[in-house]
């Protein structure tokens, strides 16, 4: 299939895992994800706010202020639902790349993709003024996004191994 279709798959899952277990958090057990971010999902019935919110459990930064705390909403550190999605996606990934280098590139690139369209989802939702995407406030959630794909890189680039190893020609 190759590395594009690869990345592309790997990005949704982890978005729809995220956003499911979101969905049903109520019924989830506290370890996997905290009461706050599920009452902060489900509190907004706008789709850019669940989207920005599954964005801040997909993308914690491990240095400096997360996008949660720059949002004020969801998570404000890793959580376990982060790893579970993430090597889900990328083992997605590894499957549709068909080779273990290109799995693990497919689930890095995967979770750059989505740290960038994270950090313009959550520039447009602050600010109506798309000229100030060069501004301070802009780099300064850039930067948390670009920070918070530490982890799942590492994770995904896991699952896109493992994924990539089962399904290469031998």
């Amino acid at each position: 299939m190759g590395q594009l279709t690869g990345t592309l798959l790997g990005l949704i899952t982890a978005f729809i895992i995220s956003f499911i277990v979101l969905t049903f958090g109520a019924f989830m057990p506290a370890e996997l994800i905290s009461t706050q971010i599920v009452d902060d999902f489900l509190r907004f019935s706008d789709l850019e706010l669940k989207l920005a919110i599954t964005g801040t459990v997909l993308f914690p930064s491990a240095i400096g202020a997360t996008l949660g705390d720059i949002l004020g909403l969801g998570a404000r550190s890793w959580t376990v639902l982060m790893f579970l999605s993430w090597g889900i996606g990328g083992l997605a990934a590894g499957l549709l790349s068909r080779d273990i280098i290109q799995g693990v590139f497919a689930a890095v690139f995967a979770a750059a993709i989505g740290a960038l369209l994270t950090w313009i989802l959550i520039f447009v939702i602050q600010t109506s003024d798309f000229g100030q995407i060069l501004g301070t406030s802009s780099l300064i959630i850039m930067q948390s996004a670009l920070e918070g794909i530490i982890y799942p890189c590492i994770v995904g680039g896991i699952g896109g191994l493992l994924g990539g190893a089962i399904t290469r020609e031998r």
